[in-house]
């Protein structure tokens, strides 16, 4: 069956919510449509609409969320983007005042003009497993930036790499398994490369002291000094460009930050931040 069209977004998302919480259908001819469709995986429910020739991954809020995670999400990727990384574009949709159903959707890399797009995550990569796997050498961002340069990938996506793995400290993006990374095959360039950053949402309970994946050999902490100790395994030629890069990314997204703002709403604004202002001391302080 072909992907449902964007205009049945909430009607789906409602039908994703039942499904999670293992509801009778809200439609059960969407429900066998859904089921019939296959999607990214995830510990999340989501399903994919099709929006002319662009498909898009949907994600509800759930009722078990502490905060609207999907308000949340979206925020996150746009202040990536506006950092100047490259994170997938992503759209929010709330259903007014009355409703308390919210939706992300990110637009999906792994399908160009209607075509699937060959796509490995990291986990396959890495030669590693999720989950189960929690704290494993294999999960780890040196040994992905080394792997990238084995496979051909160009210098400037283990620096964008580098870049996430920082983001994500500062952030409190302690979700960042393995299988929240992921390479295609473009064949325009006959050669693999990094894909667009996706799933990357702060921990909105408490702030993180551990990435899931090493900052640098043995450790998961996050600090200044796990940040730069790895800094050649990404392709930086010494202490001085990791420092310089470092540095020059923090004030970026400390900068950004204000362009975000509203679409946090005051709540996830003030958590975001307090997490942003002790991300940072974090990564600033060796």
């Amino acid at each position: 069956m072909s992907a449902p069209p964007i205009t049945e977004i909430e009607k789906l998302s409602a039908e994703l919510q039942a499904m999670q919480l293992r509801r009778p259908p809200v439609d059960p001819h969407l429900r066998r449509r859904l089921m019939a469709t296959p999607s990214m995986g995830g510990a999340r429910p989501k399903a994919t609409v099709r929006d002319g020739d662009q498909f898009w991954l949907v994600k509800p809020i759930l009722p078990s969320d502490t905060e609207d995670i999907p308000r949340l999400e979206h925020a996150t990727q746009e202040w990536g983007r506006a950092v100047g990384l490259n994170f997938a574009q992503t759209a929010y949709t709330g259903f007014g005042e009355d409703s308390a159903l919210s939706v992300m959707r990110s637009l999906r890399f792994d399908r160009q003009h209607g075509l699937r797009v060959m796509t490995l995550s990291a986990a396959s990569l890495l030669q590693t497993e999720y989950p189960g796997h929690s704290g494993s050498s294999a999960w780890s961002y040196p040994n992905l930036a080394r792997t990238l340069t084995m496979i051909g990938a160009p210098q400037e996506d283990a620096i964008e790499l580098f870049c996430r793995m920082i983001f994500n400290a500062v952030i409190g993006n302690d979700d960042d398994h393995p299988r929240n990374h992921a390479i295609h095959y473009l064949h325009d360039q006959g050669r693999w490369r990094l894909t667009p950053a996706f799933d990357v949402v702060p921990n909105p309970d408490f702030t993180p002291q551990y990435l899931a994946m090493e900052l640098s050999h043995g450790s998961h902490q996050i600090s200044r000094a796990n940040a730069l100790h790895d800094a050649k395994a990404f392709g930086l030629s010494g202490d001085e460009e990791a420092v310089e890069l470092l540095d020059g990314l923090l004030d970026r997204i400390e900068g950004r930050f204000d362009q975000v703002r509203l679409l946090l709403g005051p709540r996830l604004e003030s958590l975001m931040q307090e997490r942003l202002s002790e991300g940072l001391q974090r990564m600033r302080i060796m």
